[in-house]
């Protein structure tokens, strides 16, 4: 767990996240830093002025998937997208800022680039790296595609806009799992029980002991004859 700010450094999907639950955000002192667009090599040329300028002693990094869809014009392997992933990790850890790093979201296309046509096993691919190798760079890996994707890997329809964009249910869908995992809410914490449940448990505790009472008049009563 991290006392302070955490900085949420990514692409569109960080923007968002920050813009449909920015309630979430206020509640937990997280920061939002998305750039829509932006590949992960862009990205690291942010990231180390985006910690510095919050004060941030956590950092979530979230990004590759414009990579994957080619945004600077060129196809990037996915060995390249994790080892740039890795050197942000690595200079947050020199900076002494504990780091989260969430898997790519699952996508069964990219909408604005058909010409890349093995989406899932790229994602697949920068994802199994990231769950193998993150703990080497000092950060925690958070499963997010786990929760949101079909079995083909695409994103479930429910939890999206357009296929690879999460809607605010998508969003939910995936924030405690996040909160968990930044230790914002206790791992295996319970639900706060509805009133009505809380009510209903009150009358059936309160019958048992009725029951209890007259159990006991009723033998002392068949006693005394």
């Amino acid at each position: 767990m991290v006392d302070g700010r955490i900085v949420f450094i990514g692409d569109s999907i960080t923007e968002l996240w920050g813009f449909h639950r920015a309630a979430t955000f206020a509640a937990y002192d997280l920061i939002p830093r998305g750039g829509s667009g932006q590949t992960a090599r862009w990205i690291t040329m942010r990231f180390r002025r985006d910690l510095e300028e919050t004060g941030a002693r956590g950092v979530h990094l979230l990004c590759g998937v414009n990579d994957i869809g080619r945004n600077e014009g060129v196809f990037v392997p996915a060995e390249e997208i994790a080892r740039t992933l890795a050197g942000m990790l690595d200079e947050a850890r020199a900076l002494g800022v504990k780091a989260w790093v969430g898997s790519i979201m699952p996508a069964a296309r990219i909408p604005w680039n058909p010409a890349v046509k093995d989406a899932p096993a790229m994602i697949a691919a920068v994802n199994t790296w990231l769950r193998d190798h993150a703990h080497e760079h000092g950060a925690t890996f958070i499963d997010y595609h786990a929760v949101l994707a079909t079995e083909s890997g695409a994103l479930r329809a429910k939890y999206g806009t357009d296929g690879l964009h999460l809607s605010p249910a998508g969003y939910a869908a995936i924030e405690p799992l996040m909160l968990s995992a930044l230790g914002r809410v206790p791992p295996g914490s319970r639900p706060a029980v509805p009133r009505t449940r809380l009510a209903g448990r009150r009358f059936i505790a309160l019958a048992a002991a009725a029951a209890v009472v007259l159990a006991v008049i009723a033998g002392w009563v068949l006693g005394t004859r």
